[in-house]
C-alpha cells in the first residue's frame, strides 16, 4: 500500500506531465484527485484501437494481487458459495468471480468511472490516512 510520500513522489515524478483541466480543483486531496484524474483520463481516452487487447481472454501467467475491504471479501465469498450451492458449480472460485465482474464493459465507460469516482478518491484517502 502507498504512503503519502510514495505518491508525492510519483507525482514530483509526473511533474512535467499536464493534469486534465477537471482535476484542478482546490482540496485537502488535490493531489490524490489528480492522480486519480490522469488515471481515468488516460483511460477513458485510449481510442478504440489501443482499447481493445488482443488476447483479451488470456489468463495472466502470474496472479496479480491487490487489497480489498472485509465487506467485499465477504461478499466475493458468499457469490462464491451462491454458485456452487444454488447452480451446482463446484468449481467455481474467487478468482472466476472477481475476473467475471471486472471484466464486463460496462464498468470501463468513462460514465462508470465517473459514478466511482468518490469511492475510488475516498478509498485513497482511506488509506493515506491509515483508516
Amino acid at each position: 500500500m502507498a504512503d503519502y510520500t510514495q505518491l508525492m513522489n510519483l507525482e514530483k515524478k509526473q511533474k512535467g506531465q499536464q493534469f486534465p483541466s477537471h482535476a484542478q480543483q482546490k482540496t485537502p486531496v488535490q493531489s490524490t484527485e489528480q492522480s486519480t484524474n490522469q488515471s481515468i483520463s488516460r483511460l477513458t481516452n485510449l481510442s478504440p484501437s489501443r482499447s481493445t487487447i488482443p488476447n483479451g481472454d488470456k489468463v495472466m501467467d502470474k496472479p496479480r494481487g491487490f487489497y480489498i475491504t472485509e465487506r467485499l471479501n465477504k461478499r466475493i465469498d458468499e457469490a462464491v458459495r451462491y454458485y456452487q450451492e444454488k447452480h451446482n458449480l463446484k468449481k467455481v472460485d474467487r478468482s472466476i468471480v472477481v475476473t467475471t465482474i471486472l471484466d464486463s464493459e460496462a464498468n470501463w465507460t468513462e460514465e462508470a468511472l465517473e459514478l466511482i469516482l468518490d469511492k475510488v478518491i475516498s478509498q485513497l484517502t482511506n488509506r493515506l490516512t491509515n483508516r
